[in-house]
């Protein structure tokens, strides 16, 4: 296990909270990937002390940060403790890990995300900015309401390329097949990141399926235990 030390903690959003760690270790790591987190804490619930989480910083940016939605009731122990720790805490972390990483920018991509699912991408679309990397993507994004996460930082991002436009999904407007089509006459000759909640997830992988997108094609991050 590595060590990460708590620098500061920022609320971006409502209720969405971003720490920043101290990269001690000199841990290395590529936009899109997760680490786990060990936290003890008195009288865990059944979740336990380990959580997992994607690394939302960019790897030129050296800080390990991560964004998670902490709510003020119903919380579980793991982020009562985590929201809890002080300037300075030193907790374990895993090497990073995972596979939503960016292999080809030859074809167009479809970034998907579902609320806190926008962390990877945060990352990966951070990362390709910074060293001015060409693609051609789309960012679907879904939320519960008009408080997205990087918003603002994501529309620099679109602003500054002619390739890069994002569609945007409040509740309860949902990505479904309808909405989609209304976007893509085909689904060939694209490649899928797709992030967020477990049910929505699923579904929206089901009906790249249904469309003839074959599985080398769609790289998901599920959230579980968010809506």
């Amino acid at each position: 296990m590595l060590n990460l030390q708590l620098i500061r903690k920022e609320e971006i959003s409502d209720n969405i909270y971003s720490f920043y760690f101290k990269n001690t270790d000199l841990l290395k790591w590529k936009a899109g990937q997760y680490i786990q987190l060990i936290i003890p804490h008195e009288q865990p619930d059944n979740r336990g002390i380990k959580r997992f989480f994607t690394i939302s910083s960019a790897p030129f940016e050296e800080t390990i940060v991560i964004t998670t939605r902490i709510e003020t009731v119903n919380s579980s122990s793991f982020k009562k403790a985590l929201n809890e720790l002080k300037s300075g805490s030193i907790i374990e972390c895993s090497q990073p890990n995972g596979k939503f990483i960016l292999e080809d920018l030859s074809i167009k991509i479809i970034f998907i995300a579902g609320g806190i699912g926008i962390t990877p991408i945060r990352s990966i679309l951070a990362d390709m900015f910074h060293n001015r990397k060409s693609f051609k993507a789309d960012l679907l994004y879904a939320n519960r309401d008009a408080d997205f996460a990087f918003k603002n930082e994501i529309e620099e991002i679109s602003a500054s390329l002619d390739n890069f436009k994002i569609h945007y999904f409040i509740s309860p407007r949902r990505i479904s097949e309808e909405e989609l089509d209304k976007i893509y006459e085909n689904y060939d000759s694209k490649i899928y990141y797709l992030s967020g909640p477990v049910n929505m997830i699923k579904a929206i992988e089901k009906i790249f399926y249904e469309k003839g997108v074959t599985k080398e094609n769609i790289r998901t991050d599920y959230f579980p235990g968010y809506n």
